[in-house]
């Protein structure tokens, strides 16, 4: 049995943020997210687009996470890519941001758990009040690999960090 890595980035109020690579899909599947859950994640973020989950096999992924306690949400974003928009973005953080300084265990994944997930878990930091470039060495310093993937998606968090923040 094999369950992923899981890195703990950094604790927000009584909450933690935590990045992945993609859960492991096919014959371990069950015990996969029965260990991402006994890790103390309460709530998984999917940074992949639907056919992306379809693909690897983690069609599952929303039922499984709700039998075992966790939240699931769903945001996809382009492999390699930027999200849509920083309002989209922005409402993504109303949503989680109140519920980790509340005590949730938020894990963020992709496919490698760099580039999209390392884009929206420092936007998730600059809410907390991190500049653009702390968020990213910290990300990059827990994951043990330089994040984001693409020089765009770093510009991109550059870019919007005054509208992430409010």
């Amino acid at each position: 049995m094999l369950v992923s890595t899981i890195y703990p980035v950094q604790p927000i109020g009584s909450g933690r943020l935590f990045v992945m690579a993609k859960p492991v899909a096919g014959e371990w599947m069950e015990e996969e997210f029965a260990g991402i859950a006994r890790s103390g994640v309460t709530r998984m973020l999917s940074l992949l687009e639907t056919q992306e989950i379809r693909e690897l096999g983690l069609t599952q992924a929303p039922e499984l996470c709700r039998r075992l306690g966790m939240a699931f949400t769903h945001f996809p974003i382009p492999d390699f890519g930027l999200p849509r928009s920083v309002r989209d973005v922005a409402t993504l953080l109303d949503a989680i941001y109140p519920a980790v300084l509340a005590g949730e265990h938020l894990v963020i994944h992709c496919r490698a758990g760099i580039g999209r997930t390392g884009t929206i878990a420092a936007s998730l930091l600059v809410r907390h009040g991190w500049s653009p470039e702390q968020a990213f060495a910290e990300i990059s310093l827990k994951r043990g690999v330089e994040v984001p993937d693409t020089d765009a998606q770093r510009r991109w968090v550059i870019e919007h960090a005054r509208a992430l923040s409010q």
